[in-house]
């Protein structure tokens, strides 16, 4: 969302001295009109109803419904409303429902305050933003999952010594979604290098030793 107008913000959080926590934070933001809070999904759509938000800071874990399924919810209600995830939550699934959740900004709760009045900043003026230990879990994350096909078949030909360009030409893609693997790749990989990245490869016997 974009506007030049104050920001009506909901918090949706079901303990008491987070939610005081955070809206003594954000009183000072001369960004923010209303900021109101509510403890439940039951009592954040009845809020919803009476009152436009344009901004929700929401925990994924409620009493009532889970803090995912509630932004499905808002969005039907306030299609133009933005949607930030502050959450204490880190398990690899949560990650994964986040990610593909739509939201505006995600920001962990174990991260500075800074992070989130950053994430509204970015959020209202029509960007998004997800905060350095969300990405951290993300990053920690990749490295748990397997490679795909296309990756696999990047990672070979690397370890045969091809450079980006020749990657690319042999497999009719551009040199930048060949960068793209080749980052993804390393990621997953906890390699650094490219010496590490054709070490871990043949030890997780996705590449043979020559």
């Amino acid at each position: 969302m974009q506007t030049t107008d104050k920001a009506n913000l909901l918090i949706i959080e079901d303990h008491d001295i987070v939610a005081l926590g955070l809206k003594t934070l954000l009183a000072s933001n001369t960004a923010l009109g209303i900021i109101d809070n509510a403890t439940t999904a039951k009592q954040a759509m009845e809020k919803t109803v009476n009152q436009h938000f344009n901004l929700y800071i929401i925990d994924v874990e409620l009493p009532d419904m889970s803090g995912i399924e509630l932004v499905n919810s808002l969005k039907t209600l306030s299609p133009d409303s933005a949607f930030i995830f502050h959450t204490v939550h880190d398990e690899l699934w949560t990650l994964r429902q986040m990610m593909n959740s739509g939201a505006d900004g995600i920001v962990m709760k174990s991260d500075d305050t800074a992070e989130l009045l950053t994430a509204i900043n970015h959020v209202l003026n029509g960007g998004n933003y997800y905060s350095s230990n969300y990405r951290q879990a993300c990053e920690e994350m990749e490295r748990f999952q397997p490679l795909s096909t296309r990756e696999i078949e990047v990672l070979k030909l690397i370890a045969d010594g091809l450079m980006t360009r020749d990657i690319a030409e042999r497999l009719f893609v551009s040199d930048n979604t060949i960068e793209f693997h080749r980052k993804r790749i390393m990621r997953k990989l906890g390699a650094s290098n490219m010496a590490q990245l054709v070490k871990e490869g043949i030890a997780r016997g996705y590449i043979k030793p020559s």
